[in-house]
C-alpha cells in the first residue's frame, strides 16, 4: 500500500514535463517582475524596505539574532504558499492559482535581490549568497514540484471528468497529499536553514 502511494506520488510529480516547465517559467516571470518593480521604486520607498531587510537578512548585531522570529516568519510565509498550491490542485479548476503563487514567490526573490544589489553593490551580491541562496536551494525546487503536481492532478481530474470529478480526484488525492506532506518537511528544513545558518553566514561579510 505504501509502495503504491509512493509510486503514484512520483508519477504525479513527473507525469508531465510541461507542468514543471510552466511552473519554472512563471517563477522566472515573477523574478523579472520583482526586479522591474525595484527599479521603478523611489528612493524613499526603497529605504523603508531596507529597514525590513536589516531585520531579516542583514542582522547587524549578532546579539540580536532572532532565530525563532525568523523561523516563524519564514515558515508562515512558505507553508502558507504551499497550502495555497495544494488547494489549487484539489479544486481542479483553480490550478492557475499555483502559477500565481510561483509568480509571487519569484517577485519576492527578484525584488529582494535587486534591492540588496542596488543598495549595497558587491556586498549586496555576497549577502544574496549567504542570506537567500542557501535555503532557496531547497525551498524553490519544492515549490516547483508542488506547482507541477497541482497542475498534473488538475489536468488528470479534468481529462477524466466523464467519470465524475469526485471519483477522478479521489484516485489521486492520497498520493497528492502524501507528496505535499514530504514537500512541507523539505520546506521546513529550508526555513530552519534561513533562521539559523543564513544569519551566521551573513555575519561573516558584514
Amino acid at each position: 500500500m505504501k509502495r503504491n502511494i509512493v509510486n503514484s506520488a512520483s508519477e504525479l510529480m513527473m507525469s508531465s514535463g510541461v507542468s514543471f516547465a510552466a511552473a519554472l517559467f512563471f517563477l522566472i516571470l515573477g523574478i523579472s517582475a520583482g526586479i522591474f518593480t525595484e527599479i521603478m521604486m523611489t528612493g524613499a520607498e526603497k529605504e523603508e524596505i531596507i529597514l525590513y531587510l536589516d531585520k531579516y537578512f542583514l542582522l547587524a548585531n549578532p546579539d540580536e539574532l532572532a532565530f525563532t522570529e525568523i523561523l516563524m516568519h519564514s515558515s508562515g510565509n512558505n507553508m502558507g504558499l504551499l497550502i495555497i498550491m495544494l488547494l489549487s490542485g484539489l479544486s481542479a479548476v483553480g490550478f492557475p492559482i499555483a502559477l500565481a503563487a510561483m509568480v509571487y514567490k519569484g517577485m519576492a526573490l527578484g525584488f529582494s535581490a535587486a534591492l540588496l544589489i542596488d543598495s549595497m553593490s558587491y556586498k549586496g551580491i555576497a549577502i544574496i549568497f549567504t542570506s537567500m541562496i542557501p535555503q532557496n536551494l531547497i525551498i524553490i525546487p519544492a515549490f516547483l514540484i508542488s506547482a507541477a503536481a497541482a497542475l498534473n492532478i488538475a489536468s488528470f481530474t479534468i481529462k477524466n471528468r466523464r467519470f465524475g470529478f469526485k471519483r477522478s480526484l479521489s484516485e489521486n488525492a492520497g498520493p497528492y497529499l502524501f507528496l505535499n506532506t514530504i514537500l512541507a518537511l523539505v520546506i521546513m528544513a529550508g526555513c530552519f536553514i534561513e533562521s539559523s545558518l543564513s544569519p551566521l553566514l551573513t555575519q561573516l561579510i558584514i
